[in-house]
């Protein structure tokens, strides 16, 4: 039983780290791959004190499932923990997920044939004093632990996946944000050119940062890379520091190079302007010992001639 519960832990860490991993911070992959999937994945709404607001979502039970599909819901908080090797969702509780006690399911279970859709409808009740800024829920969607029949399913049978919800309640809300430890490195042995910041929301709702890479030859103004007229965007959630990257992937093993990057957020705009050497370290070594012998030969010439 210690083993099924592990397993259970690691599929509904895999299926919440597909939701959140990505190219931002908005989720972008496919739900649990290979036994459902939700419509939308996510949804960003805005809310009103002392209203009800209605949302729902699909979940659908692919054409190449052969069986019914049971599930179970349930509302759990969520904030985003961020680290220089991506975002991960974290169960917590806080002051930006009292929307947990708002969310009103009207059924908490239920059963979808093969190929079909089920929509699942929720309620927010937003109390009349709800502080302004953001508020984040997630309602879970699992594969139902026991059939209507009452049998137990194989605990190795259980999937889970999220439907997130970004919440901003209409009020004085604040936003401003600082950019730190933004750097493009003046010297590669090998790997991407890259650009690197760390951006802070110090705001009470999520906001978007964006992030821009330009790269010409050191002798020319024609641009090699560029993503100027599709900035990169990540989104931060309130109180979060994230760590943001943007790289040229088809960076040569040998080369000089302009660097522009650029980072904005919230009115705060920083800019890193530097030119990048790329040489491998074999050249460094050829280059090291061409420089060495010809010292050498100079030196030894010197001796000759007195």
């Amino acid at each position: 039983m210690k083993r099924n519960k592990n397993t259970i832990i690691s599929k509904i860490a895999l299926a919440i780290l597909t939701v959140i991993l990505g190219a931002s911070c908005v989720p972008t992959i496919p739900a649990f791959a290979g036994e459902f999937s939700l419509s939308p994945m996510y949804q960003f709404i805005t809310l009103s004190p002392g209203e009800t607001y209605v949302g729902n979502f699909d979940i659908v039970n692919p054409g190449t499932s052969e069986s019914d599909f049971y599930y179970s819901l349930r509302v759990e908080p969520f904030s985003v923990d961020d680290n220089n090797e991506g975002s991960l969702v974290a169960y917590n509780n806080g002051d930006y997920n009292m929307i947990t006690d708002w969310i009103e399911l009207k059924e908490t279970e239920g059963v979808i044939p093969p190929n079909s859709n089920k929509e699942v409808r929720f309620y927010i009740n937003v109390p009349e004093d709800a502080p302004a800024g953001g508020q984040y829920a997630s309602i879970v969607v699992s594969s139902a632990e026991h059939r209507v029949d009452n049998t137990t399913v194989d605990l190795r049978e259980i999937y889970e996946s999220v439907h997130l919800i970004y919440a901003d309640v209409v009020g004085e809300t604040v936003r401003k944000g600082e950019i730190n430890d933004i750097d493009v490195p003046s010297f590669l042995f090998s790997g991407s050119i890259a650009g690197s910041s760390k951006i802070k929301n110090n705001g009470n709702v999520h906001s978007r940062a964006t992030h821009t890479l330009q790269i010409f030859p050191l002798f020319s103004n024609e641009e090699v890379f560029t993503n100027e007229e599709n900035p990169d965007s990540v989104l931060i959630m309130p109180g979060n520091t994230r760590y943001t990257s943007i790289e040229w992937d088809q960076t040569p093993s040998i080369g000089i190079f302009h660097v522009i990057y650029n980072v904005e957020f919230e009115g705060v705009n920083q800019k890193v302007d530097k030119i990048v050497i790329v040489c491998p370290l074999w050249l460094l070594f050829i280059i090291a010992v061409v420089i060495f012998l010809t010292i050498f030969k100079i030196l030894n010439g010197k001796k000759e001639n007195k």
